[in-house]
């Protein structure tokens, strides 16, 4: 399996709980200004904080699957009757 290098850059949380992330971060993960990300921590190992990306590729990926939408239900709900 081909696996990438890992980078690392170190960030310090300033006042009012501000995080910048470093620029070979920002580069590497092609970043851009209004990112989303969700923070994750788990208590019983509170040394380690994920932050995940949130793709706004994901967004709509789904559109369509279940048009017509009308028609999706009414299939679903005679499925219903038929048990």
């Amino acid at each position: 399996m081909f696996r990438m290098n890992t980078i690392s850059a170190i960030a310090r949380l300033r006042s009012r709980n501000q995080l910048t992330l470093p620029d070979p971060i920002v580069q590497a993960g092609e970043l851009n200004e209004g990112a989303v990300f969700v923070v994750e921590l788990e208590p019983s190992d509170p040394d380690v904080v994920r932050l995940r990306r949130v793709r706004g590729s994901y967004a709509g990926a789904l559109k369509g699957l279940y048009e017509p939408v009308d028609a999706y239900i009414d299939q679903e709900r005679s499925a219903w009757d038929s048990r």
